[in-house]
């Protein structure tokens, strides 16, 4: 079309615009699509990502803006391609527009990509990006103070990489196999006892006392880290080199199978202190380890509090309590 400078004729261009481009061809030029999920026989979306669309409205002679919430932006095709591109003049608008004559909608349509499946909770991502606990930390309060250990037993676990501080004050007790690598986390708290999700799942938690690089001369089993802990705590033999094992509860044929393989690594006579809770299921891990232990060439010990104390962080409590009244 020809330059028109006089100002009736730059009104028919104007509208001569406004009837026969549609705001559809406007956009899709733009790189918007239909969304059909998203549209009614009324208004129609278009969209050119998540979070950026535009609403056509009578049959593709208006728009406006949904994501505006100051104020509606709204118009004719015209306003649609200033509002696309910020700052254009008129002129420019008009030079634009002059392109689209005579276009028609191609419908092309917006398909969304396909939402991102969330891996699997890892356990070894989760523990990289989880601090130690510290003194003054709800984790370390929550060990010290609700269960009595020493301060050296939790600075102990802590050098030895053991020990995380997860959500809401949760203590995270580090499960590993037989080659070092974490595998998943008893994780315990004021209000919650569980153990992670994925990853190579419940192994053992183990902690060693003595010399570093000293064999262990004894292994004690029990049946949470908080436990074994407790245990070493109050343990009038933890000079000796030792290894302080979790399960964690009941073992999976694989945890056996690691711990069978732990039970070798032990000096030749060496002890196992089998520390568990003075009840039924104490009594089915003893019938579970001490063949076990014996196949090794290793002595069996059984070692439960006494019926008053549900298991040893109980006694350990109890303990700083009778401390605490002295």
């Amino acid at each position: 079309m020809a330059y028109q400078n006089s100002p009736q004729q730059m009104n028919d261009e104007l509208q001569k615009f406004r009837d026969e481009i549609s705001c559809i061809v406007v956009l899709e030029k733009a790189g918007y699509r239909f969304d059909r999920s998203e549209s009614s026989a009324r208004h129609m979306r278009f969209r050119r990502q998540k979070g950026e669309s535009i609403i056509v409205t009578h049959g593709g002679k208006g728009w406006w803006d949904p994501h505006n919430s100051s104020s509606i932006v709204k118009g004719s095709v015209i306003d649609l391609v200033r509002f696309l591109n910020p700052g254009m003049s008129l002129g420019n608008a008009r030079v634009e527009l002059r392109g689209m004559l005579g276009l028609a909608p191609s419908g092309a349509e917006y398909v969304a990509e396909p939402k991102e499946r969330k891996p699997a909770r890892d356990p070894k991502y989760m523990w990289k990006n989880r601090q130690a606990p510290r003194p003054g930390s709800a984790a370390w309060i929550y060990l010290t103070r609700d269960r009595a250990l020493p301060e050296s037993i939790v600075r102990l676990a802590i050098e030895q990489g053991l020990l995380r501080e997860g959500m809401k004050g949760t203590a995270w007790f580090a499960h590993s196999n037989n080659a070092g690598e974490l595998t998943g986390m008893e994780m315990r708290g004021p209000d919650y006892r569980g153990f992670s999700s994925g990853g190579g799942g419940k192994l053992l938690f183990r902690m060693r006392t003595g010399e570093k690089g000293e064999t262990p001369v004894r292994l004690v089993i029990g049946e949470s880290a908080i436990d074994v802990l407790s245990y070493a705590a109050m343990d009038p033999f933890n000079f000796e080199p030792s290894l302080y094992v979790s399960s964690g509860g009941g073992m999976s044929p694989e945890a056996l199978e690691e711990f069978r393989a732990l039970l070798g690594t032990l000096e030749a006579g060496g002890r196992v202190m089998i520390a568990v809770d003075c009840d039924a299921q104490g009594d089915r891990y003893e019938e579970i380890y001490a063949p076990m232990i014996r196949e090794a060439g290793l002595k069996p010990l059984r070692y439960s509090p006494s019926a008053r104390d549900k298991d040893w962080n109980a006694v350990l409590q109890r303990r700083a309590r009778q401390d605490v009244a002295a």
